[in-house]
């Protein structure tokens, strides 16, 4: 029983140890009816500069590694609390730019209204405008006809008061436009 359990665990030593090395192990099938096997070895390339490297120059004091991870550890702590701050400083500027926007919103609401109430101010101004003109041109004709009958009106006045009137302007005598009254008997 003994026996049987020192087999197996060589056995299981032996093909570990064949896997940490890639080798492969071929089992006989049969010891009495075939030659004995031929075991074939294949490692990586990087196992073999491992195993032919000079082991002493590769080795690290562990005093060495802790320093060297000591110092990796404050490089990171010293990174880490830069990137910490930068990142409060980016935070207080992003809350006070929330503000400022938040600010600027209100802002733009008013400047909107009042261009609305600005813009309504101008399209009601321009409406009166065009209808004051419309108006005017309309009325350039009553106009006209009102001057017409004031100086119609004007004209039978001037008859009624004695003065010579003339029925066209070029008809006018030079003499009559200095003095019109001179000509009286």
């Amino acid at each position: 029983m003994d026996k049987c359990r020192w087999l197996f665990i060589a056995a299981m030593a032996v093909i570990a140890g064949c896997q940490l090395f890639n080798e492969k192990v071929i089992p006989p099938s049969n010891e009495l009816t075939q030659p004995e096997p031929v075991m074939t070895v294949q490692q990586s390339s990087s196992s073999m500069e491992r195993r032919f490297s000079d082991t002493t120059e590769t080795k690290v004091d562990a005093v060495q590694i802790i320093t060297t991870w000591s110092q990796r550890y404050d490089d990171l702590a010293r990174q880490t609390e830069q990137l910490r701050e930068s990142n409060t400083k980016l935070t207080l500027d992003n809350a006070s730019l929330q503000q400022e926007v938040a600010k600027l919103k209100i802002d733009l609401q008013q400047c909107r209204s009042d261009f609305e109430q600005s813009n309504a101010v101008l399209v009601q101004a321009h409406q009166e405008l065009s209808k004051w003109k419309a108006d005017v041109l309309g009325f350039r004709d009553e106009i006209r006809q009102a001057q017409a009958a004031q100086l119609s009106a004007t004209t039978k006045i001037l008859k009624v008061l004695g003065a010579e009137t003339s029925s066209t302007p070029s008809e006018k005598s030079p003499a009559s436009n200095n003095s019109p009254q001179e000509d009286k008997p």
